[in-house]
């Protein structure tokens, strides 16, 4: 009997996890992803990738493989570009910075209340 209601207790609290999970992380992450679409389609829209790549084999012919060559070539571009492509590669880098932290941050803290969870239940049951 013990066992039993165990297993339910369990798979009740996977679920009210998962959910308490969708409710807290979703709305972040769908604002999140909407802005680096929209970022990134201003990107493919002002951007001649094949520009970029030609630049690019242009350093790696002449056997260029220095950070600071690469770091110069890079920040080059950037300048160089119109403005609308300067805000898109930053929106870009900033939404992938937040989607990381704030998928760190629901993790840990999905497992902080799932290992608090566990203690508490281990010990009612003790």
């Amino acid at each position: 009997m013990i066992k039993n209601n165990n297993t339910l207790c369990i798979r009740v609290m996977k679920r009210v996890y998962f959910i308490w999970f969708i409710k807290k992380v979703a709305p972040y992450f769908i604002t999140e992803f909407s802005l680096f679409a929209v970022f990134a389609y201003l990107i493919g829209n002002n951007v001649f990738v094949s520009k970029v790549l030609q630049y690019a084999s242009q350093i790696l012919a002449n056997s260029s493989i220095d950070p600071a060559i690469w770091s110069a070539f890079a920040w080059n571009t950037f300048t160089g570009t119109e403005f609308i492509v300067q805000i898109s590669v930053l929106g870009v880098l900033a939404m992938v910075i937040l989607l990381f932290k704030n998928l760190i941050t629901s993790f840990t803290q999905l497992s902080l209340s799932n290992a608090e969870t566990n203690l508490a239940s281990q010990s009612l049951h003790n």
